[in-house]
């Protein structure tokens, strides 16, 4: 009976877990250092990061698709200078 209750309790505790980030969100914590930089040394840092397959580059207001891909970063250029990095 206790080994059954322990085990219950194994596994209602690892339903509760939060799944490992994949994609480009497993990186988010990787961006801080690239903002302020050259988009040139964005996209070299992005392309080493595995998981990372498409890489967007828009300056703030441009249009993009709204779909969300776990794959892809997108880079937000403004006067040459990184302004921002998002995941999807």
């Amino acid at each position: 009976m206790i080994r059954l209750a322990a085990a219950l309790l194994l596994v209602s505790t690892a339903a509760c877990a939060q799944p490992a980030a994949e994609g480009c969100a497993r990186h988010q914590g990787e961006f801080p250092p690239l903002i302020g930089g050259s988009l040139e040394a964005a996209r070299a840092a992005l392309d080493r990061m595995p998981g990372i397959r498409t890489i967007r580059v828009g300056a703030p207001g441009t249009p993009m698709t709204q779909d969300y891909r776990a794959d892809r970063a997108t880079v937000l250029v403004e006067g040459g200078v990184v302004r921002r990095i998002t995941c999807g």
